[in-house]
């Protein structure tokens, strides 16, 4: 049998290992983190895994992000990427992005994160 490329199973395939990387990627880092030797600019690689997979920082209203990572009480085995920002008119938010071994990083806007992990209720905004 012959796969012609750009077949959609190619695609799928391609697609599944964007998938495992996300999340193996964020966990060396933070491997690394806590057996005492922190990769060197650990906030810009945790940044460019994000870039990597598709997702974008704020343009419009926030600078400078500070990275945070979490592991949720309700999801063993998954990790959050918290972007902290300060916007324009003084206040703070954070974004968050879930990571799960085997499945594509979950933007979680607004209360998004919350409603999935109630545990974190309240943390979008600062």
């Amino acid at each position: 049998m012959q796969i012609r490329t750009g077949s959609p199973v190619i695609a799928i395939a391609s697609k599944k290992l964007n998938m495992d990387a996300s999340f193996n990627e964020l966990k060396l880092i933070t491997d690394q983190v806590y057996s005492g030797n922190p990769p060197t600019h650990f906030h810009q690689k945790t940044l460019d895994i994000l870039a990597n997979h598709g997702i974008k920082l704020r343009q419009k209203d926030g600078s400078n992000p500070k990275v945070t990572i979490s592991y949720p009480i309700n999801l063993p085995g998954s990790m959050v990427v918290g972007l902290r920002y300060t916007k324009k008119n003084g206040t703070k938010t954070e974004d968050h992005f879930l990571f799960q071994h085997g499945q594509i990083i979950e933007r979680c806007y607004g209360k998004r994160l919350e409603k999935l992990l109630p545990e974190y209720k309240g943390t979008h905004k600062l």
